[in-house]
């Protein structure tokens, strides 16, 4: 008696069908990405080529797209951009950016070095690292956020007035920026940092230091459609807290509102906790043996403030740029 094949042929035409849906499916997002790509890619080389609200002119040589089918992914072979409203130019070398096609607003990427940087306010800078790695996440308004890890980072600027040089060299720093409510987050973090002045090194021990500030109402520097419109002068804010620690428990804390004139000269009120000022004040006497006399006058304030004790804390006022610690002068800020 012969078997009945039907269920089975049923069966096979259900399988052939499913297969030729998978294959249609796979066939209309390969077609998707690649118009996605090739879109974002028009899109890239238009902002590149000054096609952007802030302006700003810039160069991805060899500009790849890949990344199928999860990702898009933009190499360059090499990375420059000029903003002519800032007056600032920059070449780097080859960069990678990523972004996940299920979540293309948020971005990461990684840049190589050197990098040279030219400024009309009169300085020149190179940088080089080891490695750099960031992300960003960007929305109708332009960035959100962003966040900036740097390795094996060495630094020259070169003043272009009086061919000043400035070194600095630190095994690892990183920045965290974002848009809050208007204003604009900052923090910064860089380590066992090294300073040198026309190839002399400052005879301090490495430093390490943060930053967690607000620019109030800067928010729209991370926006391109109006970033060409915020200034510098007229700024105000709040360092929430900055740290240096020189290690061997020297620490200093500073922390208070300030404002930028019109002018560029800086004001506020610095609230300054020290501890260890008899360390703080042999380190600094060390390496600016010239101002030991202002240096001693500081430790003793800070020393009576604290009624002996070697842990201080004081207020440091700003106006149009004098600093000063009570009645003893600290010194003029230049305007920025």
């Amino acid at each position: 008696m012969a078997m009945s094949t039907a269920p089975e042929s049923t069966i096979s035409r259900k399988v052939v069908r499913l297969g030729v849906l998978i294959v249609l499916v796979i066939a209309v997002y390969s077609v998707g990405w690649y118009f996605a790509a090739e879109f974002l890619k028009k899109r890239i080389l238009t902002f590149f080529g000054g096609g952007n609200p802030a302006g700003v002119t810039a160069t991805c040589e060899d500009a790849t797209l890949g990344g199928y089918p999860f990702r898009f992914r933009l190499n360059c072979t090499r990375l420059a951009f000029d903003d002519h409203f800032q007056g600032v130019a920059a070449s780097f070398g080859s960069m990678r950016v990523a972004a996940q096609i299920y979540n293309p607003g948020h971005v990461v990427w990684e840049l190589d070095g050197p990098a040279e940087i030219r400024s009309a306010l009169g300085f020149n800078t190179a940088i080089d690292w080891t490695n750099m790695q960031s992300s960003f996440r960007i929305g109708l308004s332009g960035l959100s956020r962003s966040s900036l890890m740097m390795e094996g980072l060495s630094a020259t600027v070169t003043s272009t007035v009086s061919n000043m040089q400035v070194q600095m060299t630190a095994p690892s720093a990183q920045s965290h920026v974002r848009q809050n409510d208007g204003n604009l987050d900052y923090a910064t973090l860089v380590r066992d940092m090294s300073v040198s002045i026309g190839g002399e090194r400052i005879a301090l021990p490495p430093v390490s230091a943060s930053l967690d500030a607000t620019f109030a109402d800067k928010g729209g520097l991370l926006d391109p459609r109006v970033a060409q419109e915020q200034k510098l002068y007229g700024t105000k804010g709040e360092v929430r807290r900055m740290v240096v620690d020189m290690g061997e428990g020297r620490v200093l804390t500073l922390s208070g509102p300030f404002e930028v004139g019109e002018d560029g000269l800086i004001s506020g009120r610095i609230k300054l906790q020290v501890e260890q000022v008899r360390a703080w004040r042999d380190a600094m006497k060390t390496a600016y043996p010239e101002q030991a006399s202002m240096i001693d006058n500081v430790a003793n304030v800070l020393r009576a403030l604290a009624f002996g004790r070697d842990d201080s804390e004081a207020e440091i006022t700003i106006q149009n740029g004098v600093a000063s610690l009570g009645f003893i002068p600290l010194g003029q800020i230049p305007p920025l």
